[in-house]
């Protein structure tokens, strides 16, 4: 009885948002005559998402602005409580005109079924990003957090050094356990020493760990912001860093919402690697043959179609295993990246990438242009060389 009742209401509040979407759609009407409105519906309950849809939504609604259209741009942010960040939410709020949820959830429905002229329900995205280094961010500026990061420094030996952040999933991700993302953060220790050996402190930084750093030193700094720190500290901190070294996690999210450069380690799937911005430079894992353990190259992966799929099951389904890097080669990864970027090898991340983005675009020009424009991103030199591009 009491689910009959619930369908019920559920169907009787659905029927209701009929005449509040046609009171809504021809207020509209006269409000802003010949214009239409777009409402840009946004995910809060993911940080990443969070950092990197107003970025997109921003440079959406001033591109139209710069080519002449005169349409009015909202967004929705969903609710507050439901937000991986408050901060991030609340900034989000203040920096752009929104709607509140409740009005969106009453007009989808009938915006989609009827097909209102005036209003135009747009999910939010996290990729076309081939603006990033063109236009400002819509964060708070790094000087903001100057003090606080200060604060957080001070804990290092030699805190006027530059830092590297370290944002790594944990190994036991409770919603996708085999995601080969999901690493030991000590498998980076020696990278982090290596960076130190250049020069730089060193910060892990998460919300809270299971599973701290078993070797720090002077200049290696483990950060828990629910533990040791407060709202906004990831801000602070990677607003200000060199560069950032991620399995994807959120963090190379606000990473690139500041235009910091980001090396992700064992990115297996191009599908989920943020391909239109050169804020972005990515190595490869080890992708072997599961019957003859031998290795393979760009184009035998894209012959199996793995080029542009975002489910680990796929590579096992076409006889691919995946491998990710050990500690040396990690190590080795980071101090090349970390190399390029001071250009002592600046010709060489150059060289070699126009023949693995002209493979790839080959095989998914339409799906890459539709979701990233051109491709900007870099594939490390020495994952061209291995991945035989």
């Amino acid at each position: 009885m009491v689910n009959v009742l619930t369908r019920i209401a559920k169907k009787l509040t659905r029927w209701l948002g009929l005449p509040f979407a046609l009171l809504v759609t021809a207020m509209l009407k006269i409000l802003v005559p010949g214009r239409k409105v777009r409402i840009v519906v946004m995910d809060p309950r993911y940080f990443g998402h969070q950092c990197l849809e107003p970025e997109v939504f921003w440079n959406d609604w001033q591109s139209a602005k710069e080519s002449g259209s005169r349409d009015v741009w909202l967004c929705c942010l969903g609710k507050k409580s439901a937000a991986a960040n408050s901060y991030l939410w609340e900034h989000t709020r203040e920096m752009f005109p929104t709607v509140p949820s409740w009005i969106v959830t009453r007009l989808a429905p009938w915006l989609e079924k009827l097909k209102f002229s005036n209003v135009v329900l747009m999910e939010a995205s996290i990729y076309r990003l081939n603006f990033l280094t063109e236009r400002a961010s819509t964060l708070p500026p790094s000087s903001t957090f100057t003090a606080r990061r200060t604060e957080i420094l001070s804990n290092l030996n030699s805190p006027e050094r530059p830092y590297v952040v370290f944002t790594i999933r944990e190994p036991d991700v409770s919603y996708d356990p085999v995601d080969p993302r999901n690493r030991d953060i000590n498998d980076f220790v020696s990278s982090m020493q290596a960076l130190t050996r250049r020069g730089f402190n060193v910060i892990r930084l998460t919300s809270k760990t299971k599973y701290p750093l078993t070797s720090t030193g002077r200049h290696i700094l483990d950060w828990q912001v629910l533990v040791d720190g407060r709202d906004a500290d990831e801000l602070a901190l990677i607003s200000g860093a060199a560069f950032v070294v991620s399995s994807t996690t959120g963090g190379d999210c606000l990473a690139l919402a500041y235009r910091r450069p980001v090396l992700y380690i064992d990115s297996a799937r191009l599908y989920l690697v943020f391909l239109g911005t050169e804020l972005t430079t990515f190595q490869i894992p080890h992708l072997l043959d599961s019957r003859s353990d031998q290795k393979l190259g760009l184009s035998e992966i894209l012959a199996r179609n793995l080029g542009w799929t975002g489910e680990v099951q796929s590579f096992t389904d076409t006889g691919v295993t995946i491998v990710n890097s050990g500690t040396s080669e990690i190590e080795k990864a980071v101090s090349e990246y970390a190399e390029l970027l001071s250009h002592e090898r600046g010709a060489e991340m150059r060289a070699g990438q126009g023949n693995w983005r002209q493979q790839f675009l080959a095989r998914y020009h339409r799906d890459v242009m539709a979701r990233h424009g051109e491709i900007r991103a870099q594939m490390l030199p020495s994952s061209v060389t291995e991945f035989r591009c």
